[in-house]
């Protein structure tokens, strides 16, 4: 008995009707999963590449597409490339993974395609510019005078239209902008895994100053030309309306610095970014490491990566025709800037980035209580680029500068002034291309440990003289060239005497100079009793003593020995101006005898 009722009540826990209806509903959506494997909507992809292509005049390349009905009506695309123009390299100026299309099922009941979404993956967009100054992002139709007014699928679906797109979702997409040089492909900058939502897009006509975007920058990354890591942004968002595009962000340089920053597109149809960036801490050190990773010919990947490499050594590009489009302008802010020892700022840097050049103007850095102000152009034109630089430095603490070097430190005080051009390129032997003139000088300083009066070593020892020499002025002029820096005269004046110099130091650290120091004995010896005896006995028959010396070894481990020829001693003045003619009474032999062995002393041996 307790079998037999168990049946009807099962049965009517589930009843026949929710059988039926369940069912149904999955009768539904193996019918709604299964009806676009019927559906070969494949077979307008022909027509749909062929409509695009004379939409923008490139080569266009679908995927197969499918139908979808759930969780949306719509059509997958396997993948999408749009080509570049003719006189650009083999690749693509828009490419995607796969496509995937949302629309409006009533107004598709009424042949209008209202696209709800459009979501691209992994797409790519290549950016570039070739020596003539042309890009391959400017779509001139194939047949401009046939083109329809709204976007229409050609032959037995031409009464299908396009009503409008309501947004495309970008993801992990991929932006290069960059230059062709010898038939390859230069990134200038490469950004990554961007995340973008696009909204009012019209594609017949373009009008790009009503699209409205978003997107948020954390995790992207972006690689500029000669950097072997990328710029990391850790927050920020982009925003694009009205045909503007503004951005905030904090980003980290390459692991050199913290960079806070805002970049402005006015006009994105006619591009030119305005940036203001600022930084706490900019490592040079770290950023000279990163910077010097990766070739600045090297092609680019991603997009262009079936460009052909550019040969390792090969003639300059053709250098671009007119002054250059201008791409970017801002300003730059750094608190504090550190390259092992040293610790300068602030620095404030005024740049401009054009198509075939960069220009930094002014750059103007606090350094040791002093400033100095740089004007840069660097000529991408060339390759490798040639820069060219105009350095000012006023009012340099020069006790301090050195104070930070253990070698240095102690070896000379003063105030320092720097003028100089200098002319080389960007590359791994930028020291043989180095040139430029300048000249420099040294105010009001002293030389600790260097004995002007040493010239005249045995005077020295019999005055007591100190190891201290002060100056008026030390200055001079140079030549780089050849890896050496070289100097026609330089000159120190200072109360015990002058020293003048010419010779050169290399980019090595070697030093190569021939000098003489003329000394005043009478200043050289001193106020002590020793000096005043000695004083008096030469005083009286020699008004100067003239050394020859040669300056060599290194900057860290100078030499100096006995230059060409030996000392001369020229006789003094009277208060007329007139060499006297007698000796004080009672000292006629003895400063004859300490010339003569003074003479001595300072023969080479």
């Amino acid at each position: 008995m307790a079998s037999a009722n168990s049946s009807p009540a099962r049965s009517r826990g589930f009843p026949l009707w929710a059988k039926v209806i369940l069912s149904f509903f999955v009768v539904l959506l193996l019918i709604a999963l299964a009806i676009p494997y019927f559906l070969n909507v494949d077979r307008y992809r022909d027509t749909i590449a062929e409509a695009i292509a004379k939409q923008t005049g490139r080569k266009v390349t679908l995927g197969k597409i499918q139908a979808r009905l759930f969780p949306g009506v719509g059509v997958t695309v396997g993948g999408l490339h749009i080509g570049n123009p003719s006189g650009f390299p083999e690749g693509d100026v828009v490419s995607a993974d796969e496509i995937r299309v949302n629309v409006a099922l009533n107004p598709l009941l009424h042949r209008i395609i209202h696209v709800n979404s459009v979501d691209l993956v992994g797409p790519k967009v290549s950016l570039l510019t070739n020596a003539s100054g042309k890009d391959n992002y400017t779509f001139v139709p194939a047949s401009p005078e046939h083109n329809p007014p709204a976007a229409t699928v050609p032959k037995d679906s031409s009464s299908v239209s396009l009503d409008q797109v309501d947004s495309i979702n970008l993801t992990n997409a991929e932006v290069l902008v960059g230059s062709v040089s010898r038939g390859a492909v230069v990134p200038t900058v490469d950004t990554k895994d961007i995340n973008i939502s696009l909204h009012n897009f019209a594609i017949s006509p373009m009008r790009v100053h009503d699209w409205q975007a978003e997107s948020k920058l954390s995790g992207v990354t972006l690689t500029l030309e000669g950097f072997s890591e990328p710029i990391a942004f850790q927050t920020g968002q982009v925003t694009l309306s009205g045909g503007k595009m503004d951005a905030q962000f904090v980003a980290d340089l390459a692991k050199a610095s913290d960079v806070k920053g805002t970049l402005s597109v006015p006009d994105v149809e006619h591009p030119q970014v305005n940036f203001e960036l600022s930084a706490s801490q900019l490592d040079i050190d770290k950023l000279i490491a990163v910077a010097g990773g990766a070739s600045t010919s090297a092609p680019a990947t991603g997009t262009a990566a079936s460009a052909p490499a550019a040969p390792a050594k090969a003639k300059a590009a053709t250098p671009a025709s007119g002054p250059g489009e201008l791409l970017a302008r801002g300003h730059i802010n750094v608190e504090k800037i550190t390259t092992k020892p040293y610790t300068v700022g602030p620095a404030n840097i005024e740049m401009r980035v054009f198509t075939n050049r960069a220009e930094l103007f002014p750059i103007t850095i606090g350094m040791y209580g002093g400033t100095l102000q740089i004007s840069s152009r660097i000529d991408r034109a060339n390759d490798p680029p040639r820069f060219t630089a105009n350095v000012q430095m006023r009012k340099l603490d020069v006790a301090k500068v050195l104070d930070v070097t253990p070698a240095a430190r102690g070896k000379m005080g003063g105030t320092g002034e720097l003028d100089v051009t200098l002319l080389g390129s960007l590359s791994d032997a930028w020291k043989k291309t180095l040139t430029g003139t300048g000249k420099f000088a040294v105010r009001d300083g002293h030389l600790p440990g260097v004995n002007l009066a040493g010239a005249a070593l045995s005077v020295a020892k019999m005055a007591g003289v100190g190891s201290d020499t002060p100056f008026s002025i030390l200055e001079g002029d140079f030549t780089i060239g050849g890896q050496r820096v070289t100097s026609k005269q330089i000159h120190l004046d200072s109360q015990v005497g002058i020293v003048d110099l010419k010779g050169s130091v290399g980019l090595d650290g070697t030093l190569d100079y021939q000098g003489a120091a003329t000394v005043n004995p009478a200043s050289a010896m001193g106020s002590g009793a020793v000096g005043s005896i000695v004083g008096g006995l030469l005083g009286s028959r020699v008004g100067k003593i003239t050394a020859p010396f040669a300056l060599a070894g290194t900057i860290d481990s100078p030499k100096v020995s006995p230059g060409k020829g030996i000392p001369s001693f020229g006789a003094p003045s009277s208060a007329t101006g007139s060499t006297p003619t007698a000796l004080p009474s009672g000292q006629a032999i003895t400063p004859q005898n300490a010339v003569d062995t003074l003479k001595g002393l300072f023969k080479k041996k």
